[in-house]
């Protein structure tokens, strides 16, 4: 189950695209596209350090300290046809093994292709046919139109709308958006 993908995350293919970690190989792909305004018009923030400067998000700073492998699983999206780094998705801040977060964020050249909703379609599958994790859930500002159109594409549930919230470091109004172990069952195609 989770423990089983804590050392090595698994790379998942689909009909398009190629989940799997990325790596100091990707960072030409990941600068071309990963500090981009547009991406954070509604992220709850803007592009960190990392994001702006890519190569620095694969340099340990403290590599003599001992790391308990993450729980959370963070893959580059990858088109099969080039070969690019076009976005990447995560499940993250796992608790107890039943529930995480997801987010995906993909290059502003690539929008309206439906590589978000192929990419989160394959990592929710994986979640919930690989692992014991019981809930999915995923925030969006009621501004992105596009995200919030993904998710429920992807058969997440709208459960409420938080007004003049605190996403990340902005207040807005967000949409909270969740996905059950049976929701995903009853998904077209999942029995």
């Amino acid at each position: 189950m989770l423990k089983d993908y804590l050392e090595s995350k698994p790379a998942i293919e689909t009909p398009r695209l190629l989940l799997r970690p990325l790596t100091a190989d990707d960072v030409p792909d990941l600068r071309r596209w990963l500090a981009r305004d547009e991406i954070y018009t509604y992220w709850g923030r803007p592009a960190s350090k990392g994001e702006r400067e890519p190569e620095t998000m694969f340099i340990d700073p403290r590599p003599w300290v001992k790391r308990k492998p993450s729980p959370d699983f963070k893959w580059g999206v990858v088109r099969l046809d080039t070969n690019a780094v076009i976005g990447d998705i995560s499940v993250f801040d796992i608790e107890n093994s039943r529930m995480g977060s997801v987010g995906y964020r993909f290059d502003p050249d690539e929008w309206g292709n439906g590589y978000a909703t192929e990419a989160l379609q394959a990592a929710v599958r994986f979640i919930f046919t690989h692992t014991e994790l019981d809930r999915l859930q995923a925030t969006a500002d009621v501004r992105n139109t596009a995200s919030n159109r993904v998710l429920a594409k992807c058969g997440f549930v709208h459960e409420g709308t938080v007004r003049r919230g605190k996403m990340v470091s902005v207040y807005c109004d967000y949409n909270i958006w969740g996905m059950l172990r049976e929701d995903f069952a009853a998904l077209p195609g999942e029995d």
